[in-house]
């Protein structure tokens, strides 16, 4: 055999064998920029007094998803057995800034098994609750959303009350195959805050999901216990609901909490919405929600939320969206001297997957 035939035949080897190995490991850099332009105003009012602000246009980024990059893998490991990963980080694309302090992966950070038992996996990850969330709201959890008005992280910021968690540490989540249409996911989060003997911050969720055809349901329920020895527990219960007619798609969640270790204070909402098809690339989403919170010894009101929101959003292509906002949010307590808050936002933006 000739040098030249013999080279052919150590390439062709060679090539064969990394053929192989692409097809049994794969790894994939993702991620998503979202970019608008938009103007925020507010209107606080105590008893007879009021306050407006608004701090004029601004570029901002994070209208309907938070701008966020990637990279998961998978390895074939032979008899449907497959170990999975995925490293998720945020940032700000009008700064090019982290999300999280140092740069780490604050979205998403876990590591799984997957098979024909389902699927467990461990790590930083999305708790039930949210997922819930995003599920049924025509909107998902933009910045526009009625849900993230009434039920996340801005709305804790403002009030200052119990909201659910978007992702707990520390978590093993296992899920079912999905069987008739029905999906079961266990999720256990490690109370790694207490001291000696003490378990304190862990969290427990159970989640059953049916969707078949235009019909999804879904129901959660969650609890995590507080700091400390004997801490008292909060608990959350969670159900969504959605139906496909395709001329309209409807939309409904119902989440109510129980902040066991802040004054017994229990908590519910809902959010109604829809999503209107527009020709073959856009879509109308609009929506409503309210939250209440009361004293759990007296039944007092002492807090509501009130939310209106609506949303267009086109299709360049599969990866680039353009879209333009508005959401209202009123926010008033029971107490005296009464104080309710009027918040806006306007927006219209870009957003681009890859």
């Amino acid at each position: 055999m000739t040098l030249l035939k013999k080279t052919a035949v150590a390439l062709a080897a060679f090539g064969a064998l990394t053929g192989v190995a692409h097809a049994q490991s794969e790894v994939t850099l993702y991620g998503l920029v979202d970019l608008f332009v938009g103007k925020s105003t507010s209107k606080v009012t105590v008893g007879d007094l009021s306050s407006r602000t608004s701090p004029g246009m601004s570029l901002t980024s994070g209208g309907l998803n938070g701008s966020r990059w990637g990279l998961r893998g998978t390895e074939d490991l032979g008899g449907g057995l497959k170990a999975t990963f995925q490293l998720e980080s945020g940032f700000y694309a009008d700064t090019g800034t982290s999300v999280a302090a140092g740069g780490g992966f604050n979205r998403t950070s876990k590591l799984g098994l997957s098979g024909g038992f389902g699927s467990l996996e461990m790590g930083r990850q999305y708790t039930q609750v949210f997922q819930l969330m995003d599920r049924f709201d025509a909107q998902g959890t933009s910045s526009f959303s009625a849900t993230n008005a009434i039920f996340g992280p801005a709305r804790l910021v403002a009030t200052g009350t119990l909201s659910p968690a978007l992702r707990r540490d520390n978590m093993l989540q296992y899920t079912t195959p999905t069987m008739g249409g029905f999906t079961g996911s266990l999720q256990y989060a490690f109370g790694e805050n207490g001291g000696p003997g003490v378990s304190a911050g862990h969290a427990m969720g159970v989640s059953a999901l049916y969707a078949s055809g235009p019909l999804a349901v879904q129901g959660v329920y969650e609890t995590l216990k507080g700091a400390g020895s004997g801490a008292a527990t909060a608990k959350t219960t969670a159900l969504g609901a959605s139906y496909d007619f395709n001329s309209v798609k409807v939309l409904a969640q119902y989440i109510a909490q129980k902040d066991g270790w802040v004054n017994g204070i229990k908590e519910n909402g809902y959010v109604l919405s829809v999503a209107v098809p527009v020709g073959a690339a856009g879509t109308i989403n609009a929506g409503i929600g309210s939250e209440s919170q009361k004293d759990a010894a007296t039944g007092t009101r002492q807090v509501k939320t009130s939310s209106a929101s609506v949303e267009y959003r086109h299709d360049l292509s599969k990866r680039t969206t353009v879209y333009a906002g508005f959401n209202n949010v009123k926010f008033e307590t029971e107490t005296t001297p009464v104080l309710t808050s009027r918040d806006r936002l306007y927006g219209v933006g870009v957003r681009h997957k890859f």
